[in-house]
């Protein structure tokens, strides 16, 4: 008797086990969204976003960068690629989403803006409905989706910001960049965002700069919005940014070594949670590309 209730309970156990190494295995597997956002333009945040993907497929993260910037959409120009075709076309369903997808420098993929565009906000419900469908087959191809929306709260990046599993709000340390940044994460505190929220200063002349610019930045939203943000970091203020942006290139890749570089490095590090700014648990509540998808249309709509 007691032998068959110690069999049943190790048979549990056993179920109970599985049923958690399941879980886990199932959230490691989803992609994950991470959507950077700047109050106005100008800031840097395509440049950033560019880098930081490089970064991480560097660290054997396989990503697809999406230019979510719609009519403005240059990623594939500050890399020198020319796309035949892009979401205009998947949303026309004359290409499949893989048949956009253009390969870029180190590994990286890229979903090319859609010129021809405004805004998906102002798209037809069954043109949305195509799009959203056909992007939902890239879950789990992935490790990371990296959005670089449009500058500024429209609709449509409001939706991205509040539907992504990260928000990485970009600001320089200008009285204006700041003003416009906490515009972004008072907008989306607002309505209740529950993803990560992150922080990176740009065009810092100095770590004491962009240490205390981001700190105070951090102090009001906590003081005013009652918001939790985490600072991943700043970016010195290099002329070989300028220099790989007219060249082309991304300058983590031709000039890895300077300090803005190491800059994006140690941002990816800390993203990735080599500094515990990202653990386990957290990466496992992340829905995938599918879940994200859905909660944007909600949003949009």
């Amino acid at each position: 008797m007691m032998r068959d209730q110690a069999d049943k309970l190790r048979q549990m156990a056993q179920n109970v086990k599985r049923q958690i190494e399941s879980e886990i295995k199932e959230g490691q597997g989803r992609s994950r969204v991470v959507v950077i956002s700047s109050g106005k333009g100008g800031v840097g945040k395509s440049t950033l976003a560019i880098n930081l993907a490089l970064n991480l497929c560097e660290q054997g993260q396989k990503v697809v960068l999406m230019d979510a910037d719609m009519g403005l959409a240059n990623l594939d120009v500050m890399l020198g690629l020319t796309p035949k075709y892009n979401l205009f076309h998947v949303i026309k369903e004359t290409k499949k989403i893989r048949d956009i997808i253009i390969q870029g420098p180190g590994g990286l993929d890229i979903i090319p803006g859609g010129s021809g565009i405004s805004d998906l906000a102002n798209l037809k419900e069954d043109e949305l409905n195509k799009l959203l469908m056909e992007m939902k087959k890239l879950d789990r191809s992935y490790d990371y989706l990296i959005i670089d929306t449009g500058a500024g709260i429209s609709k449509n990046v409001t939706a991205f910001l509040l539907a992504a599993d990260d928000v990485l709000v970009i600001s320089t340390p200008e009285p204006t960049s700041i003003t416009d940044a906490y515009s972004i994460v008072k907008s989306i505190t607002s309505n209740s965002y529950g993803g990560n929220l992150y922080l990176v200063v740009n065009r810092v002349s100095s770590n004491a700069e962009g240490i205390m610019v981001a700190e105070k930045f951090r102090l009001v939203c906590e003081k005013f919005l009652g918001q939790d943000i985490t600072i991943l970091g700043h970016i010195i203020n290099e002329p070989l940014i300028g220099e790989g942006v007219r060249r082309q290139q991304a300058f983590v890749q031709i000039y890895p070594r300077n300090q803005a570089a190491r800059n994006i490095k140690y941002i990816t590090g800390k993203l990735l949670g080599n500094n515990d700014i990202m653990n386990s648990a957290a990466a496992n509540k992340s829905g995938g590309i599918k879940g994200f998808l859905d909660k944007f249309a909600g949003f949009l709509k």
